[in-house]
């Protein structure tokens, strides 16, 4: 084998190996880049549906904010997706709820019977 052979076949070889970690890299951010958007409008639903919840037996703030995180969990994997980081679920809840308080008290909460 002469030398332009060995460094075309070696250059082939590390080509090969780049573009497929590219591709991996790219599939990856595309996954990531859908959770991303997915998750503004299912933490925005599951943030209305807790509040609803909320007007026919009482929940606390953190009940509320717990059943939103779990319902876009759920939704999340009932899509295919998986998310590790539970934090980043919990933030979208967060500001579904910081940009909806005015919706939000269009349902009266029940309240707690002592």
């Amino acid at each position: 084998m002469n030398t332009n052979e060995l460094v075309v076949t070696l250059l082939v070889t590390v080509l090969t190996a780049v573009i497929s970690y590219c591709g991996n890299v790219l599939v990856k951010n595309n996954r990531a880049l859908t959770i991303v958007r997915a998750l503004e409008p299912l933490a925005r639903d599951a943030v209305i549906a807790a509040q609803k919840l909320g007007v026919t037996e009482y929940l606390s703030g953190v009940a509320k904010k717990n059943h939103a995180v779990k319902t876009v969990a759920q939704a999340l994997l009932n899509a295919g997706f998986t998310v590790k980081d539970e934090q980043v679920i919990k933030n979208a809840v967060e500001k579904a709820y910081a940009e909806q308080k005015e919706l939000l008290a269009q349902y009266p909460q029940k309240e707690k019977e002592e």
